[in-house]
């Protein structure tokens, strides 16, 4: 029979240095393990100083993520209402039908907690600010997880503020592409992916030899539990993450079998895990998979073939400063060759006390996972892309998922690293925290990005202002795009949602034309310098637009000689026209279009409400300039009205002969319903399995 004693695991397998001795390293442990993260999360505060002030922080997306908030926060957060119809881009959505709640939900959680005091701009950059300095603990968190020892885990903290991700996590992503959800899924998904490694790892690995042993396993048996909340806080928040951590969570599960570290318990509970993400996130997943035929296209980056990728990695051109990528595949080959060559972690199973730092940097069966994953990973992404053809996802998994390829990868730099540092003692773990330190002063990439969003030239702030005097209250504009020209004439990029947001008026460009179920209505701004104007008149009146912002004077000019666009407010280079309707059809700010000749008049325009008063001579095919979506309901005259779904994804009814009245009105489904009650059901079932844990 066997029997536990206290052992240091890397001199029983026999590839460690004792150093200055056990006791000495055991006692220097909990200072690296603070102390990594600490400094970890000061640099990335002063890495981020350029947002601080009064306007929003950089990043292509930002304006689009607060029109969404700006709306979502008043009119369905603070209702307690799950989702919503969101008015303010393209023809509408359901606003967290794709892009779920979970960054609005943060930036809301932010306000309450400061009291109302800072606003949505500044709840934002507080979440901005937050996400990249909790994101350094967070890959501490994942390095433990994954058998690194503690001061390996604090010096990979610090090292992951060198990896930038221009898709993805990191400065560049953030501060330039405005890629919040992901900067604060990644978080989320450290976590999940650390507390699902610790829910295989099991009980039964978390050493219950010392005192005290009760409330050690106490601890690891919540493991799921952490491992399911976080998992379902990345679903809401950042969709394609969540789908990047299962292929992580794959890997991670292959790589453990190679080693002789997988089990049926682990199994059972990470099924467990992924029964209960799926039960908390309910509410949101099931109406995703329910109405995909609301889907809209992909607009992501180009995916360059594997070597180029590689090349750009290994050159520093991407993901990491120069150099560092050679220290990675260092740190890896080096590893699996220590394990190739007989390492032996079993010797330390049958010691009968198994403690996670058991599988330290220098533990051979850990260091075969924490290298096969991320270096698996672009490999497989690749050949998916290859296999599957282009697709939503397979499209995205090599892009999105580089960031976290690198947060992984930096492992191999960190455990050799921090094994050579505990040689010399505190001594060698304050030099390696200092060298870390000054790398990511010196090198760390997209140093540049974290700023505000620039004041645009004064033409758009009165822009801004005269759109909101003609535009009408649930009618739209559209914005002219002329990229990259329009930079210059207007002093930023995206200027369609930044006068969407400033003006406070509904735009018809679009953000985000995955979650869009219209996107041809989306791009119709795009071909104004292109197309006939009185081509472009009519498209614009159905979708409902009565102005249109031209940024270039020859377009304004070209547009205003036909009579289908009237000037109303001009500052050079920025002009505004009024959308005439053709004859016959009843003004675009009714949102009513018919080939029939009608009058109409708008009635009601409110979020999730829609009146008019409509007249035609002949029973008539009337389009609404709102998405269909099946939870729009409608009344013909306070009798039920039935909706199609127009070719170009526009509401669309008949309408007989003579003077009517439609309403419409938009509510939750039986989907959404049930969602909602299988994730009160979750939550229910997880609180009573506590408390039974409790009294047991």
């Amino acid at each position: 029979m066997l029997t536990a004693r206290p052992v240091d695991i890397e001199r029983e397998v026999g590839v460690a240095d004792p150093g200055p001795g056990p006791r000495r390293r055991a006692g220097l442990e909990p200072l690296a393990w603070m102390a990594g993260p600490a400094v970890a999360a000061a640099l990335a505060l002063v890495l981020v100083r350029g947002v601080v002030g009064g306007q929003p922080p950089a990043g292509e997306d930002v304006m689009a993520h607060l029109i969404r908030a700006d709306f979502a926060l008043p009119h369905l957060v603070a209702h307690l209402r799950p989702d919503g119809w969101f008015p303010r881009l393209v023809l509408g959505q359901q606003e967290f039908l794709f892009n779920g709640p979970g960054l609005t939900w943060l930036v809301g959680a932010v306000r309450i907690f400061t009291l109302g005091t800072l606003s949505t701009t500044g709840a934002l950059k507080v979440v901005c600010v937050a996400s990249v300095a909790v994101l350094p603990p967070a890959v501490a968190f994942l390095a433990r997880s994954y058998g690194l020892t503690r001061p390996a885990a604090g010096l990979a903290a610090v090292l992951s503020l060198l990896v930038s991700s221009p898709y993805g996590p990191g400065l560049q992503g953030l501060f330039r592409v405005g890629l919040v959800p992901n900067q604060v899924g990644a978080v989320l998904f450290c976590l999940a992916l650390g507390a699902i490694v610790r829910t295989l790892d099991g009980p039964g690995r978390s050493g219950r030899c010392r005192a005290p042993g009760a409330a050690r396993w106490s601890r690891r048996a919540r493991w799921p539990a952490v491992a399911a909340v976080t998992g379902a806080g990345l679903l809401v928040t950042h969709l394609i993450s969540a789908l990047i951590l299962a292929v992580f969570v794959a890997l991670t599960l292959a790589a453990r079998a190679v080693g002789g570290r997988s089990s049926r318990r682990g199994l059972g509970q990470l099924a467990a895990v992924a029964a209960g993400t799926a039960g908390l996130a309910a509410f949101w997943l099931l109406p995703l998979m329910a109405h995909r035929d609301l889907h809209g296209v992909y607009t992501g980056w180009d995916t360059p073939p594997l070597a180029t990728r590689l090349a750009d990695v290994a050159t520093g051109r991407i993901l990491f400063p120069a150099g560092l990528a050679v220290l990675v595949v260092a740190g890896w080959l080096f590893a699996m060759v220590r394990a190739i060559a007989g390492g032996r972690p079993e010797r330390a199973l049958a010691t009968g006390c198994i403690v996670r730092r058991g599988f330290s940097e220098n533990s051979h069966g850990a260091a075969v996972v924490w290298v096969l994953v991320p270096a698996v990973y672009l490999p497989l992404a690749y050949a998916a892309l290859r296999l599957l053809g282009p697709g939503d996802v397979t499209l995205q998994l090599p892009n999105r998922g580089l960031g976290y390829v690198g947060l992984m990868a930096v492992f191999a730099v960190a455990a050799p690293a921090a094994a050579l540092a505990g040689r010399f003692g505190r001594a060698g773990h304050v030099t390696a925290l200092l060298v870390a330190g000054a790398a990511v002063v010196v090198f760390a990439p997209g140093q540049g990005a974290p700023s505000q969003l620039p004041e645009p030239k004064p033409q758009m702030r009165a822009a801004a202002g005269a759109l909101r005097e003609l535009v009408p209250p649930g009618a739209r504009f559209a914005t002219q795009r002329d990229f990259p020209n329009e930079v210059d004439r207007t002093g930023m990029i995206h200027p369609e949602t930044w006068l969407a947001r400033v003006s406070g008026r509904n735009s018809l460009n679009g953000f985000n034309l995955e979650a869009v179920s219209t996107p041809d209505a989306a791009m119709e701004p795009d071909t104004l310098q292109s197309d006939e104007p009185s081509v472009s008149a009519d498209r614009l009146a159905r979708f409902g637009v009565t102005h249109v912002v031209v940024t270039d004077d020859p377009v304004a000019a070209r547009l205003a000689r036909s009579d289908r666009f009237r000037s109303v407010w001009h500052v050079s280079p920025i002009t505004i026209l009024a959308v005439e309707p053709r004859d016959g059809a009843p003004p675009p700010a009714s949102l009513v279009d018919s080939p029939a000749p009608l009058s109409a008049f708008l009635l009601d325009a409110r979020p999730e409400h829609f009146g008019v008063e409509v007249h035609t001579d002949e029973a008539a095919p009337v389009t609404v300039a709102i998405a269909w979506s099946p939870k729009w309901h409608a009344r013909l005259d306070n009798r039920p009205l039935r909706l199609r779904r127009a070719h170009d994804g526009l509401i669309q009814a008949a309408v007989p002969s003579g003077d009517h009245q439609i309403h419409l009105d938009y509510g939750s489904d039986g989907w959404d319903r049930l969602g909602l009650a299988l994730t009160v059901l979750t939550i229910v079932a997880q609180l009573m399995s506590r408390i039974f844990s409790r009294t047991a």
